[in-house]
């Protein structure tokens, strides 16, 4: 019997040894256990918030304006644009004069030989106030060119413009300045208010006048619209 037991317990023996080797582990175990390491901070305990400390929920003012953009950070946000309130001197409850409220008229032409002023008057035909600002356009138009052609379309002059206010009846006027001479007379104005794309012509009061189109600083060009007839 003695014979028997040994190659059994060895079998035995060398079986365990085998299994231990194909699991990977530690083939001998400390006979207490492996000790189970102390949840840290960030780590939960059985029975805990899986989450955590820290709430599920987004932060309510970040989520709801990341940038500020609800006005209690100015810096890049969007809020509702800051109402018309006159600044440029006009008043925000007037209307812009459109082209049907008003009405053109050559006025007074004044200068000697040199630059010459030829004004245009404006005049408020409606029935409500309105507002004219800035400089409108204005053509020489006469016969043809041989190297213009048969319009002559005037630079705006340097000056600030500044609206004006025009009740029924008030009037603004335009001046044209121009440089007399050479051999083209112009036989109307074709002038247009400001901000506005439709015409009136009127005809031209003045004499010949010099040809600077495309120059740097022509001696013809017009002014902004002013308050008065000039």
């Amino acid at each position: 019997m003695t014979t028997l037991r040994a190659p059994l317990v060895t079998g035995l023996l060398a079986t365990v040894l085998l299994l231990s080797a194909c699991g990977g582990e530690d083939p001998w175990p400390s006979a207490a256990g492996p000790v189970p390491a102390e949840p840290t901070s960030g780590e939960s305990s059985p029975g805990s918030d899986p989450t955590g400390s820290a709430s599920s929920t987004p932060d309510t003012d970040d989520a709801a304006d990341p940038d500020g953009s609800d006005g209690s950070d100015g810096s890049g946000g969007g809020g509702s644009p800051a109402p018309d309130d006159g600044a440029d001197g006009s008043d925000p409850a007037v209307q812009r004069c459109a082209d049907g409220d008003l009405e053109a008229a050559p006025g007074t032409t004044t200068g000697e030989a040199g630059q010459r002023h030829t004004t245009v008057v404006w005049t408020n035909t409606a029935d409500r106030p309105c507002t004219m600002s800035g400089f409108g356009g204005v053509d020489l138009r006469g016969p043809d060119d041989p190297t213009h052609g048969p319009s002559y379309s005037l630079p705006r002059s340097s000056e600030a413009a500044s609206p004006v206010h025009l009740e029924p009846g008030g009037t603004a006027h335009t001046v044209i300045t121009w440089l007399p001479g050479g051999d083209w007379t112009p036989t109307g104005i074709a002038i247009t208010p400001p901000d506005e794309t439709r015409s009136k012509t009127l005809p031209w009061p003045g004499a010949a006048v010099q040809r600077q189109d495309g120059a740097t600083r022509p001696g013809t060009y017009i002014g902004p619209v002013t308050a008065g007839t000039g």
